[in-house]
């Protein structure tokens, strides 16, 4: 059970919380850092957020261009530590109402056909980037970037537009690069991430039915393989491949890991765990990540980044207090507690009680 805390000990949480997430903001001054940070909890666009920081707008969108140099991984390692922790990597959609973007923008803003919503949407297609911390099992957000694909940059570079975007397995690998400090036992992704740069040592993921591997100096389709475990080659890379007749009602499934050493169950377990980084993407869009829609690229990003400060902010502090609440009602609390305080902008300068 959560124990009671007094208003003066949550206070004292959410300081905290801000004050640890703003070191990565050095491009920022502290005092508009912590007032960025709190409205971005609790506004869902760049309007709201100016409104509940006390900020001016335009305030606002210039430190969201500074925003978008945020190094988040700096953020996490402080808080994992040296756990161990699993890499888990996935995409999303940034859905932008009003972006111009038929068939793509120069703010890098496409049409997708969005399932849940059944219509043709404007988006910004993210790499999301989460570690796990398999001590306590906290995951959060350590990279999130735009990125576009390369069909989208050779239209932009036939316009003769200038070009900086990076596909989703270049933004992936260059980050890679980046995760010195971190104990990091194993990365796992899904079947879109798979190719010759991606299978690294202590990787698991999936193939697609249609893949091939090198068995005995043969190549064969993976559908071929009747369920169990097999030492196979596949792009060059040697992995052992683990078929499943029927995963949980999905049918057939094809999971792999560069280990080869890891039992089935060690298999399993990793990619089943894969599926905590759509609980960050949900939270992430509970706050907001949704409501930004801006011309540049630059400014799009620093949106995401900020979106994404916010939420450890959230989790720095649900993990303080023992508040075993969604990000959502967390937000609103936050919103309490600055409101009671007499706004963002005294939140900080309250006496406190020796």
């Amino acid at each position: 059970m959560t124990k009671e805390l007094t208003r003066e000990e949550y206070y004292k949480a959410l300081e905290k919380a801000v004050n640890e997430v703003i070191l990565s903001m050095t491009g920022t001054r502290k005092d508009v850092a912590k007032r960025l940070l709190l409205g971005a909890v609790v506004g869902r666009n760049a309007t709201e957020i100016a409104q509940e920081a006390e900020m001016n707008y335009e305030t606002v969108l210039n430190n969201l261009d500074k925003a978008a140099q945020v190094n988040l991984i700096e953020v996490v390692k402080k808080l994992v530590g040296d756990h161990p922790v699993l890499l888990i990597i996935d995409d999303t959609h940034d859905h932008k109402l009003y972006a111009r973007a038929m068939p793509v923008s120069r703010n890098g803003a496409q049409i997708f056909y969005c399932r849940a919503h059944k219509r043709f949407e404007s988006a910004i297609q993210l790499l999301v980037i989460g570690v796990k911390d398999l001590v306590n099992n906290q995951i959060y957000v350590i990279h999130i970037i735009a990125y576009i694909p390369r069909k989208v940059e050779e239209e932009l570079k036939r316009r003769g537009e200038e070009v900086k975007f990076k596909t989703k397995i270049d933004a992936l690998l260059e980050f890679l690069s980046s995760l010195s400090g971190l104990n990091v036992k194993s990365k796992v992704f899904d079947s879109w991430y798979v190719n010759s740069r991606t299978l690294q040592g202590n990787t698991v993921g999936e193939l697609k039915s249609s893949a091939r591997v090198v068995e005995s100096g043969r190549s064969v389709p993976v559908s071929e393989f009747p369920q169990g475990e097999y030492l196979v080659e596949y792009l060059g890379t040697p992995i052992k491949l683990l078929v499943i007749d029927d995963y949980k009602g999905y049918g057939r499934r094809y999971f792999f890991s560069t280990d080869l050493n890891d039992t089935a169950e060690d298999i399993i377990t990793t990619w089943e765990n894969r599926w905590d980084i759509e609980v960050l993407i949900r939270e992430l869009k509970a706050l907001g990540l949704e409501g930004g829609s801006f011309l540049t690229w630059v400014r799009n990003s620093g949106f995401v980044a900020l979106k994404a400060l916010s939420l450890l902010v959230v989790q720095y502090f649900k993990y303080s207090t023992g508040l075993m609440l969604g990000a959502k009602r967390l937000a609103r609390l936050i919103k309490s507690i600055y409101r009671e305080a007499g706004g963002i902008k005294k939140l900080f300068k309250r006496r406190r009680k020796p």
